[in-house]
């Protein structure tokens, strides 16, 4: 399991660039003078819900380009990314169902690290070196 370096360090790179900029969401929250301590863990467990998703993307599509690499079926290893989508997607909508329905977290802090780190995968894959983002 993320036998790839490349792999691992592009998560690292993204959740280090999500945890920078949820410190800034809730310092915009508390500029505004809406900083609470609903904010401040609504923003951390939407942190750890968006890089947890991002992580379980990650080992998928490692393990999917590692078993593509051993068979030489690159369709399986689609195949196999394309079911695993439905299979996070569900399980972010039923944590994210459990935990806003029966805790008082910030709903916008907790989703707002989900749209941020869509933008941040986008960024980290475009301003990549080796040119293999574009």
């Amino acid at each position: 399991m993320l036998h790839n370096r490349d792999a691992i360090r592009q998560f690292a790179v993204c959740a280090a660039v999500l945890f920078l900029c949820c410190a800034v969401m809730v310092g915009v929250y508390a500029a505004l003078g809406r900083f609470s301590f609903d904010v401040l863990l609504g923003a951390l467990f939407g942190f750890i819900a968006a890089a947890g998703n991002f992580l379980a993307l990650t080992v998928v599509v490692s393990n999917a380009a590692d078993r593509a690499e051993e068979t030489g079926n690159a369709a399986e290893a689609q195949k196999m990314i394309q079911a695993s989508t439905p299979i996070r997607l569900f399980a972010l909508l039923a944590v994210y169902f459990l935990v806003l329905r029966f805790t008082t977290l910030d709903r916008v802090a907790s989703l707002l690290p989900l749209i941020i780190m869509q933008v941040v995968i986008r960024l980290v894959g475009f301003f990549r070196k080796d040119g293999a983002g574009k």
